[in-house]
């Protein structure tokens, strides 16, 4: 399921250090809102996939995460591409781990990098989630691609998660 929501809607519901900008405040009808004082980036449109399927892997390589772990959107011009990732997840080996990563068109998004723990061993396949930023990124069509495997090769799984991109 991908839903386009407004860069309002991403200020109320993801992060109160996101404001609204006056102009926009005003035209929304929203009262109260504090202009941004710090940051450089401003976020226009936000894309979310989800899925409830359950997933398992036990390869050591990153592999891309199916249902719901891909977004592909068209930005106008060069801007920042940030967002979130929300899952359970869980390895049933003792001493195993999940490791993630988000690619944006190939590349790494950070903190993602290398071997970034995502959730432990544990049969309860707890929440977890994790931010990321692909920095400034040219005008064009771009994906968002969650990629995972399993830290030592035992089995991880995961279900009921989330993608949310923003981009200008």
């Amino acid at each position: 399921m991908r839903i386009a929501l407004t860069a309002l809607m991403l200020a109320l519901a993801v992060s109160a250090s996101f404001s609204v900008p006056k102009a926009q405040a005003q035209e929304y009808g929203v009262q109260n809102q504090t202009p941004a004082t710090t940051g450089s980036c401003t976020f226009k449109k936000t894309e979310i996939s989800a899925s409830t399927s359950n997933l398992s892997t036990t390869s050591t390589s990153f592999t891309n995460l199916g249902d719901g772990g891909s977004i592909s959107f068209t930005q106008k011009k060069t801007g920042c591409v940030a967002g979130t990732f929300f899952g359970n997840a869980g390895n049933t080996t003792a001493n195993d781990n999940v490791h993630l990563q988000i690619l944006i068109d190939g590349t790494a998004c950070t903190p993602l990098t290398g071997g970034y723990v995502f959730a432990n061993s544990g049969l309860d396949l707890s929440s977890h989630s994790v931010a990321f930023f692909c920095g400034l990124v040219g005008g064009g069509s771009h994906t968002i691609q969650v990629q995972w495997a399993a830290g030592v090769g035992g089995e991880a799984e995961m279900f009921q998660h989330s993608l949310e991109v923003n981009h200008s």
